[in-house]
């Protein structure tokens, strides 16, 4: 029986021993991320002459053209971005979130035949994402906040390697009962960077959590284990409106 256990002893350690990066990369073939929906984002410039009321004008004959092609599981946001607490409104970005195949392609169908280019010129290609909340704390409010960052994985570390700090720091926003509702978003067919999007209802509510979080415990020790495995870009603050 003590040859049996040592013999276990010896395969444990063996195992310990082996290259980290082999390991992590074996564990994420196992645990994936669990996606719900699918986010695809256009960067857009307004022309010219055009305004904000040319967009807004747009937009019910968008969204009857849209639903009339049978566009009535998706949603539809135009986000600003946000510097020093006032909204750009040159440029911005169009979101997209949903799940049928077809949907990107009815999206750009509707946006070609209402000749919006006439309005903004838009990458056609897109970026497409698959995603999932971290939180489910819902934030209804239109506009809202949204904070985006840009990360990149360390080599040998993934969603897999880092799926339990993220579960530590969702308990963690729990506990604090924190307004905030988290996205979690990769590009498809690639799992080496990812994206972060908090979502809060105005931007004083973002500052509130902000200061609260950073004076936390638990914050400093989450900030540390994800620096750990990945790098961020500095963040990006849009207001975010929702067509339908």
């Amino acid at each position: 029986m003590k040859s049996y256990i040592k013999f276990i002893f010896v395969v444990l350690l063996a195992s310990c021993d082996g290259d980290v990066n082999n390991s992590n990369l074996e564990i994420s073939n196992f645990i994936k991320p669990e996606y719900s929906f699918k986010e695809s984002s256009f960067n857009c410039n307004l022309v010219a002459d055009k305004t904000l009321n040319s967009v807004e004008r747009f937009i019910p004959k968008f969204v009857d053209s849209f639903k009339k092609m049978g566009g009535d599981a998706e949603e539809l946001y135009f986000l600003f971005p946000v510097t020093e607490n006032k909204t750009k409104t040159q440029s911005f970005e169009l979101l997209l979130k949903h799940n049928e195949v077809n949907s990107l392609d009815k999206f750009n169908l509707a946006l070609t035949a209402l000749n919006f280019n006439e309005i903004a010129i838009c990458n056609t290609s897109g970026i497409s994402r698959n995603s999932f909340e971290l939180t489910n704390q819902a934030i209804v409010s239109s506009p809202a906040i949204a904070e985006v960052l840009e990360c990149k994985y360390k080599d040998g570390f993934n969603y897999a390697t880092i799926k339990l700090v993220l579960e530590q720091f969702t308990d963690a926003l729990i506990q604090n009962n924190s307004s905030v509702n988290i996205f979690y978003s990769e590009k498809s067919k690639y799992n080496n960077s990812f994206q972060w999007t908090n979502l809060f209802s105005s931007l004083e509510s973002r500052k509130v959590f902000v200061q609260d979080w950073q004076a936390s415990q638990i914050s400093k020790e989450i900030q540390k284990l994800l620096l750990e495995q990945s790098t961020c870009q500095s963040s990006k603050v849009f207001r975010r409106y929702k067509v339908f």
